[in-house]
């Protein structure tokens, strides 16, 4: 009983936290510093990159009661160890919360900084240089684009390709 307990506590520790950060990344999706590989891209609340969706609080608590659900389910807890397990999440998301206020404070300066050094660094280039640079976020940013949107379609098709194969088993 006391591993399953601990199996249990691990599980919706990790769980909290990875979805704590999924909702904190969901939330500033606006604020996310770029990747390394593609800093020479447009930030994403540039007039011609759309930001991505941010996920609605009601959908990501749905979801997340879903999760706990089917954990509990698969783990059979009793109602006592659920009462128990909410607790835990309760607590854990407090302790999370001023952590991923930090967070985005600090990708926040981290924009900051990045948008700083690409004018120190525009100013050092020639106007064909210029053009020629811009052109190059232009064709980046639009390569990007089409990547997200093909991961995105990927996504959805395998959404539904799940939907579809769960219909079959429910019936």
């Amino acid at each position: 009983m006391k591993n399953t307990f601990l199996a249990l506590l691990c599980a919706t520790t990790v769980l909290a936290g990875a979805q704590m950060s999924f909702a904190a990344e969901a939330e500033k999706a606006n604020a996310m510093p770029l990747p390394p590989h593609e800093e020479m891209l447009p930030p994403a609340h540039d007039a011609d990159m759309k930001a991505p969706q941010k996920m609605h609080k009601k959908d990501f608590e749905e979801r997340q009661l879903k999760m706990q659900e089917k954990l509990s389910d698969e783990l059979g807890l009793t109602p006592e160890q659920r009462e128990e397990a909410k607790k835990v999440r309760e607590e854990g998301r407090k302790k999370m919360e001023p952590l991923l206020k930090d967070m985005r404070d600090l990708r926040k300066k981290m924009d900051e900084v990045r948008k700083e050094n690409m004018e120190s660094f525009e100013e050092i280039l020639t106007p064909e240089q210029k053009a020629q640079f811009d052109k190059l976020k232009k064709d980046r940013a639009e390569k990007f684009k089409n990547h997200q949107d093909k991961k995105k379609h990927d996504k959805m098709k395998k959404h539904d390709k799940k939907k579809k194969h769960d219909k079959k088993i429910d019936d």
